[in-house]
């Protein structure tokens, strides 16, 4: 054996034994009577693993390493069975059979994934307090729906059709039974009592509803057609594939053309998990928030929700508008960020694009936000009690995804009937629903090609802006007139810096 071999052995053997020491410290330090494995246990379990896995790739026998873990199981078993008057979990006993397959892991090359595992041993080990304090704290209904809603995530996100839902219109009248690519010639059987006309215009599809081309149908012999390409054959254009006579209803088509279920449930799934960190943060700090704190929080689930919160407790107590306005104002900053980081998730060149004026309009919303601070610091600051929808429930995500697949069709509709200089009015009484939803059915244009990069983004910010004043309208409608007072002048300023960074910034021809 080289020297370098019997190095790394050394090295394998000793990194299998500091994890073990590792997990059995912890194990030994929590000195609970149900522990009754301690370090010099766990170090032995893991070169018992590391022996295994030697041995098992020495002689190519994998039932070598089984035979350890088999010993290594019945000395467990013996141990729990001698403790079993302590009523004890079996914690510890699980953590060995980890620490026994560290060790194996390491002789087999995966060193780095053996250190992940045990600092995620490790994390888990270590605060049982706070992992029963959690438990205590998580209702029912919440656990049902975060699993509907990860089954639906994982289960069905993964089957739902990647292709626009145009795609799905029309009838399949033949397939193809023979491509020309240099001559952009394909030949055609149409299927039995389907008909094909001379001079008609067919989409040719894949199995999975992909459009790869369009040809137009230039001779029709009984079931046999001959159309010519519009445009040159991509890949995945050969026999076997299938023409489809588009449905012809031209508004239908524009509009399902901006409806991919796959991307819609994809983004639904990403806002919910933005609010579901605020919701998780606002539900952990609970009373103990401040009130700058819970509208910072609260922001990032829903800063409408938050801001409706404190205009009805301004009427309650009016006298502390001051500290609320700072709380509506931090909760509507907080948007713009979220924004940026949300659309980074599925545009970068756009994320690039407005990261400047959003960014401009959260600072000044933060310094006002601060100068109301300073304004009220005095006074005793207690959180407000926001409540809202888990996000993570069903009918939480089933409500984003319609207000977003008519956003997505109204803009499409708008862009292709009234042409892209309407798209501000869209955006304004888009966002005046939700600026998420308008954010990412600007980004699918500008995807698309429809709109150029500086228009979507000037929209993008003025739906923004328009979500913002949506908010002042009920502070209005909800709050006391001192708060509305208090965030006139704030929220005026919020919009003139931004509609002038967004002039100055945007090249606006379209």
């Amino acid at each position: 054996m080289s020297s370098e071999n019997i190095i790394n052995l050394f090295w394998q053997f000793g990194l299998a034994g500091i994890l073990g020491f590792l997990i059995g410290l912890e194990r030994e330090m929590r000195n609970e009577q149900s522990v009754t494995l301690g370090i010099r246990d766990f170090v032995l379990f893991a070169l018992l693993g590391a022996l295994s896995g030697y041995f098992g790739s020495l002689y190519q026998n994998p039932w070598l390493i089984i035979g350890g873990l088999a010993a290594l199981l019945t000395l467990i078993m013996s141990s729990f069975w001698a403790a079993r008057d302590h009523g004890s979990g079996i914690t510890t006993e699980t953590a060995a059979v980890i620490t026994f397959s560290l060790g194996v892991l390491i002789m087999h090359d995966a060193s780095e994934i053996a250190i992940a595992l045990s600092i995620v041993t490790l994390t888990v080990l270590l605060p049982k307090q706070q992992i029963k304090r959690f438990r205590a704290s998580i209702k029912m209904h919440e656990l049902r729906a975060a699993v509907l809603f990860l089954t639906i995530t994982f289960i069905v996100l993964p089957v739902l059709p990647t292709q626009s839902l145009d795609n799905y219109l029309g009838f399949t009248v033949a397939t193809v039974t023979e491509l020309d690519a240099d001559q952009r010639l394909v030949q055609m059987k149409v299927l039995p009592e389907r008909e094909v006309e001379a001079g008609e215009l067919l989409d040719l599809m894949n199995e999975h509803h992909e459009k790869l081309g369009q040809a137009e149908v230039s001779k029709v012999d009984g079931n046999e057609v001959l159309a010519v390409l519009k445009e040159k054959p991509v890949e995945g254009l050969k026999a076997g594939v299938m023409a489809r006579q588009p449905l012809g209803i031209a508004f239908l088509e524009i509009m399902l053309s901006a409806l991919k279920p796959y991307k819609i449930w994809l983004i639904v799934v990403l806002v919910s998990f933005i609010s579901f960190i605020g919701y998780v943060l606002i539900n952990s700090i609970g009373s103990r928030a401040g009130t700058g704190l819970t509208g910072l929080i609260g922001g990032l689930v829903s800063s409408t929700v938050t801001s409706m919160s404190f205009a009805r407790r301004s009427k309650e107590s009016p006298e502390a508008s001051g500290m609320f306005a700072m709380a509506v104002i931090l909760a509507s900053s907080v948007m713009f960020p979220r924004l940026v980081l949300e659309i980074a998730f599925v545009n970068q060149d756009l994320m690039k694009n407005i990261m400047v004026p959003l960014g401009i309009m959260g600072l000044t919303g933060f310094l006002l936000a601060y100068y109301h601070f300073r304004k009220t610091r005095d006074m005793v600051s207690e959180g407000v009690a926001v409540r809202f929808d888990n996000p993570f429930s069903l009918k939480s995500a089933i409500n984003f995804a319609l207000v977003f697949a008519t956003i997505l069709m109204v803009t499409r509709l708008a862009t292709s009937y009234l042409g892209s200089e309407w798209l501000p009015i869209v955006a304004i009484v888009s966002g005046l629903t939700d600026a998420d939803a308008i954010a990412f059915s600007l980004s699918n244009l500008e995807h698309a090609g429809l709109v150029s990069l500086d228009w979507a983004s000037f929209n993008l910010v003025l739906g923004a802006l328009s979500n913002t004043f949506m908010k002042l309208l009920l502070i209005f409608s909800l709050g006391h007139r001192n708060l509305f007072k208090q965030l006139l002048l704030s929220f005026l300023t919020i919009g003139i810096v931004g509609l002038v960074t967004m002039f100055l910034y945007y090249d606006l021809v379209f």
